[in-house]
């Protein structure tokens, strides 16, 4: 008798159990602003070239982003080659996410809109099956997505050869495979980005950022259409592509010049990556006394007071900042009881 109470209840509580979620799915809807003291650089005006660090390359990409220059993309016929889908968190760009629902309103697709070198992304939800590899496709890839717990994950495949980030000519293959995870803390969305590449990667990249959730923003610079334009004249009709022949790039250098790291720190090796580098360089690497470019971080550009640590700010510091924001600064630092 009281084994079959005990069948019938696990029946109907697994019955009812049926009916509910485990995890009710986020809206995702709406606009997001991007929060900018975190990479700055990277997200703003770009890295700079010769600036590998965080990326674990392989020789072949290393010899390629060393040829690279930015008169490549002036050219007419390169200025609106479409980027990679994912190249948001290398921008500064705002985020405008919308769902595509069917008849029944159940949600077929998630799209993150893109700009007029960006196409949109599509993360489809109905579990369709991906194309062949060889398949004609946009440049905004294929992507599969699924709801694990109350985070958005997704796969993208078929994408195009491209550059992995900005700036500085790291490339990316069509072999690329990336996995997201979108997840919204409260007003806080987190895109957590994992790119392999068996071309041009040793190990998986991994990126992390954060916008935040602002319903009165424009999404902004969502433009359709790309116009070229002839933007360095010696290149109009001359048949030459901007390269550096291999040792020849005069940025390759940069990152010791400028903050003493070595070499190899710079390149984009995969052991630098790991806080064990650390110990491997703490007997030769010695840091700059003073800085003369993004000495404050974001903060200074935003013309509040604050700085590196271990860092002084000289004249140089200033070079981003308007005037308004260097009278900020100095008008913080002349408080008195202030430590100049």
């Amino acid at each position: 008798m009281n084994r079959t109470i005990l069948t019938w209840s696990a029946t109907i509580i697994g019955v009812l159990l049926l009916g509910v979620p485990a995890f009710a799915q986020v809206d995702l809807n709406g606009t997001y602003t991007l929060i900018m003291h975190e990479d700055y650089i990277e997200r703003g005006p770009g890295s700079d070239l010769g600036d590998f660090t965080g990326v674990p390359l392989s020789d072949e990409a290393r010899a390629k982003a060393l040829l690279y220059t930015s008169n490549t993309q002036e050219m007419i016929e390169r200025q609106c080659l479409q980027w990679s889908p994912w190249v948001s968190l290398y921008r500064p760009q705002n985020l405008l996410i919308w769902s595509e629902t069917d008849p029944n309103g159940r949600v077929m697709a998630w799209k993150i809109a893109g700009q007029h070198i960006q196409d949109d992304l599509t993360i489809w939800m109905n579990n369709p099956a991906v194309p062949s590899a060889n398949a004609l496709y946009p440049s905004g890839g294929f992507s599969v997505g699924k709801w694990d717990r109350d985070t958005l994950t997704s796969r993208t495949t078929n994408l195009k050869n491209n550059y992995l980030r900005r700036g500085n000519g790291i490339p990316s293959s069509d072999q690329t495979v990336i996995t997201s995870y979108i997840t919204l803390h409260d007003n806080l969305l987190t895109l957590l980005v994992i790119q392999e590449d068996p071309v041009y990667l040793t190990e998986p990249h991994v990126v992390s950022r954060v916008w935040r959730r602002d319903p009165g923003r424009s999404p902004g610079g969502r433009r359709a259409v790309c116009d070229s334009g002839t933007e360095v004249p010696r290149l109009e009709d001359s048949g030459v592509v901007p390269h550096y022949l291999p040792g020849q790039n005069p940025e390759e250098e940069f990152m010791v010049r400028t903050y003493n790291l070595p070499k190899e720190a710079a390149l984009g090796r995969a052991e630098t990556l790991y806080p064990e580098y650390r110990n491997k360089i703490k007997n030769v690497y010695k840091p700059p006394t003073s800085c003369d470019r993004y000495c404050c971080g974001w903060i200074e550009l935003q013309g509040l007071p604050g700085g590196a640590p271990n860092l002084t700010c000289n004249d140089g510091g200033f070079a981003e900042l308007g005037p308004r924001g260097r009278r900020a600064v100095e008008a913080e630092r002349d408080k008195p009881g202030t430590s100049k």
